[in-house]
């Protein structure tokens, strides 16, 4: 916390000044590329049982989420905000992670002692890597020819040349590793060993453990500083001690910790390093944070078992699996406007649709989309957020689609028979529609003027003119 010195008066002079300066300078960012949002929790996309991973492709089109207790990987549109396939893998999926070159995705089965390798262009799994064991998480080196694989039961990495699909070392590291986080630079890999209290530093080209330090009892998840954060930190979850400890990412020296709710399992940090949300898995919840000054910020109530947490690559949301819920709960950071759907790419492959290679190219660099996309200075301190959102619709809601310029999501309701339009902005219905016997499925035209609701009971397709409300 920041030391308080000098007169009141003059305190409260210049803090009304700075706020004063900042909001005048965020006015005018934001009329002209994108308006903040005070991040809350605006909808839980239903997925398979029991969902427990989460990770977004570096593009920021769609996410992955692995169902550990029915064997499949739920692919979520971030355009839909709804599962646009599901696909088999291993036994007890845990961690999950899409390559930065976009074309494949692994995926940990931690009872079968294997990782599924998830073809992104035809969302089909072509084959799985044996390693044995217990693989828990996976992280990418950012040119994707190594994955770096936590062990949980033989208390080693797995390494894994991409080009073999191959171990091709095994790094012995402390007791039950389980997080794992690769710096921005691709240099060092970080792992938190659950068993022992400690952190492992592997250096990638040497592929061994140059360091261990200790840490809080029971470590579970870790996350570098983004590159363009204004620090250089790195952020360790301790399970048992309900803290966050953090630590200097250049040369790992100690730099504080703060406290949180009970039991924090996982920590996502927003693309400019601002913000930092703790998953606190027994108080069902989820704790945002300045991940500069270490300040609380708010705290979002979620149903029981919130267990993961991704943050997308460009900041405008968080999703959070939801384990007794079998949802991902989507949480809303920031509006996203032309500026930035210039350069962010288009919705996510389907079946068939591209190659490998096409999906490959068709993505600029990350460092080019960085540059092309303005954010607020480092300077810029997250405001606190308004109260969670509740919107309720129709009887059974189970499926959604929002308008190309996200301004209104349809909402199907199964029991109901009918279809809510809502105002994102708002958070409210502005129309209920009757449509056919038990809708099971909505899609909104590529234009943006027709809804499509298939109607499974009566065997129709409701076909209605979005109006107004696009």
């Amino acid at each position: 916390m920041s030391k308080i010195f000098g007169n009141f008066k003059v305190l409260c002079l210049f803090t009304v000044t700075f706020i004063l300066s900042v909001f005048m300078a965020l006015s005018t960012h934001v009329s002209s590329s994108y308006a903040f949002l005070t991040p809350r929790l605006t909808r839980n996309i239903p997925v398979g049982s029991f969902p427990f991973g989460v990770a977004f492709s570096p593009n920021g089109s769609y996410a992955l989420v692995t169902n550990a207790d029915n064997d499949t990987v739920s692919v979520v549109s971030m355009t839909t905000k709804g599962v646009v396939a599901s696909i088999k893998v291993g036994s007890h999926p845990t961690g999950v992670a899409i390559a930065p070159s976009l074309t494949f995705a692994y995926v940990c089965n931690t009872a079968s002692g294997n990782i599924s390798l998830l073809n992104m262009a035809t969302l089909t799994k072509p084959l799985n890597i044996n390693i044995g064991g217990s693989p828990v998480n996976v992280v990418f080196t950012p040119n994707s020819k190594f994955a770096f694989v936590t062990n949980i039961h033989n208390n080693e990495v797995d390494v894994i040349n991409t080009v073999q699909n191959a171990v091709i070392k095994r790094i012995g590291v402390g007791k039950e590793p389980q997080g794992i986080a690769i710096s921005p630079n691709g240099k060092i890999v970080l792992v938190t060993n659950a068993g022992g209290s400690s952190v492992s530093i592997i250096n990638v080209s040497s592929l061994s453990v140059i360091r261990n330090i200790r840490t809080g009892k029971n470590p579970t998840s870790i996350a570098f500083s983004p590159s363009r954060s204004s620090v250089r930190y790195f952020y360790v979850a301790s399970g048992k001690e309900n803290k966050i400890y953090v630590y200097n990412a250049k040369n790992f020296s100690f730099i504080t910790k703060f406290k949180t709710l009970s039991d924090p399992s996982s920590i996502g940090l927003t693309p400019n390093g601002m913000m930092i949300f703790v998953v606190n898995y027994q108080n069902m919840a989820v704790e945002v944070f300045n991940a500069v000054h270490f300040n609380h910020i708010k705290t979002i109530n979620l149903p029981t078992g919130p267990i993961n947490v991704a943050v997308s690559p460009y900041g405008s949301a968080a999703l959070v699996t939801v384990t007794s819920a079998s949802s991902a709960a989507f949480i809303r950071i920031k509006k996203v406007a032309a500026a930035y759907a210039q350069v962010a790419p288009a919705s996510p492959v389907v079946p068939g649709a591209v190659s490998p290679a096409q999906a490959a190219t068709a993505i600029t660099s990350p460092t080019a989309q960085a540059s092309a996309i303005p954010f607020p200075s480092s300077n810029y301190i997250p405001q606190p957020f308004g109260e969670v959102a509740t919107v309720y619709t129709g009887k059974g809601p189970t499926a959604e689609a929002i308008t190309p310029d996200g301004k209104y999501l349809y909402v199907i309701n199964t029991q109901g028979s009918t279809l809510s339009v809502i105002d994102v902005a708002k958070d409210e219905v502005v129309k209920t529609i009757k449509v056919g016997g038990y809708p099971s499925a909505v899609s909104i035209s590529p234009d943006g003027h027709y809804c499509f609701v298939v109607n499974s009971n009566s065997n129709t397709v409701t076909i209605i003119s979005t109006g107004n409300y696009y």
